[in-house]
């Protein structure tokens, strides 16, 4: 008999400083290791390559009863909402136009044991999926728009100032402009626009004058751009914790949802609602800034007084102060919920 070689033992890659700083250094956080994961939470970080599903008591509560129900997640990211939904006893259907996060998902949820029926696709088309799976409505639709912290937390999605990478922010990457292209192409008047529209950015007009200076081809250009613009010193750009706000997010928000076309695709979803639910079906959106609120507030409201509705929505909840304290990225979700008429 041979002796078997000994495999020799690989040193996993060290990194700078005391905290790991680049996605693919935190490979404690990415394989589920508790302490590191409680050592981000204690940070005021979400875990990386994770997602913690937003307001979920509260969607849970908007959303039921839930047993035997159908329920559409227009928004699947993680599956976090789509798992308790089904954990509740109800027939899950899942969409994300991002083909890539689909995937992980649904493996995911399969190693899990939790059936959800996942489809690649925006929830602008809800109503082709639903005719697709032969289905007249169903009895309860969420729709979480914001983004999912796998694509925040991934540098080459290019949606984050986190860390450097390619400006991409698409949600579909097999189409569409990305941000750098979309950047080269616009004028520099259209990109004032979409910064003070989407981002309500102060700066939009000297940001944009900026950008078509120098049109920016990765993330840390485009934050660079900013700063030249606001005229701040570099240790400026640093966020000092999870909860404070970073000189770029508006115009890092406001690109992503123009080159995306969040607002029409939502615009889209808002018209379609009424006739996804059947009757007493319940509806649960989340909106994270003024643009998705203004749409919901305006598109529901008008509904309601047609008849569409048993009533026109209330003032939307906010995360409890604990979960913000848990969870950052909850600080500006809104919960609108209301029910479909008979």
């Amino acid at each position: 008999m041979t002796e078997e070689a000994p495999v020799p033992h690989r040193r996993r890659k060290r990194y700078a400083g005391t905290h790991p700083r680049r996605f693919d250094e935190k490979y404690k956080e990415l394989g589920a290791d508790p302490e590191a994961v409680a050592k981000a939470k204690a940070r005021g970080s979400t875990p990386a390559g994770t997602h913690i599903p937003i307001m979920l008591p509260e969607v849970l509560e908007a959303l039921g009863p839930l047993e035997g129900a159908v329920a559409l997640d227009c928004t699947l990211g993680w599956g976090g909402h789509a798992e308790a939904l089904a954990g509740r006893g109800a027939s899950v259907i899942g969409l994300d136009r991002d083909a890539s996060e689909l995937q992980r998902t649904g493996a995911r949820l399969k190693a899990a044991a939790v059936e959800v029926r996942t489809f690649h696709a925006n929830y602008a088309g809800a109503a082709k999926v639903l005719r697709e799976c032969g289905l007249d409505g169903v009895d309860a639709l969420l729709a979480d728009l914001g983004v999912s912290s796998m694509q925040l937390d991934r540098p080459e999605r290019g949606m984050s100032f986190k860390a450097d990478g390619p400006l991409d922010m698409r949600m579909d990457a097999s189409r569409g402009d990305t941000a750098a292209q979309w950047l080269r192409k616009a004028d520099e008047s259209e990109i004032a626009e979409a910064l003070a529209r989407y981002g309500d950015e102060p700066d939009a007009a000297a940001i944009a004058a900026a950008i078509k200076a120098r049109p920016p081809k990765t993330t840390w250009g485009l934050v660079e751009a900013v700063r030249s613009a606001k005229a701040l010193a570099a240790g400026s750009l640093k966020k000092k914790t999870a909860f404070s706000s970073h000189p770029a997010a508006r115009t890092f928000q406001a690109l992503r949802i123009a080159v995306n076309g969040e607002l029409q695709a939502l615009g889209q979803l808002l018209r379609d609602l009424p006739w996804l639910m059947r009757p007493g079906g319940r509806v649960a959106l989340l909106t994270f800034h003024s643009g998705e609120e203004s749409l919901v507030r305006q598109s529901l409201g008008e509904q309601a007084a047609l008849g569409l509705w048993t009533e026109a929505p209330a003032q939307p909840r906010k995360a409890s102060g604990a979960e913000v304290r848990e969870n950052p990225r909850a600080r500006s979700a809104r919960l609108w919920r209301v029910v479909r008429a008979a």
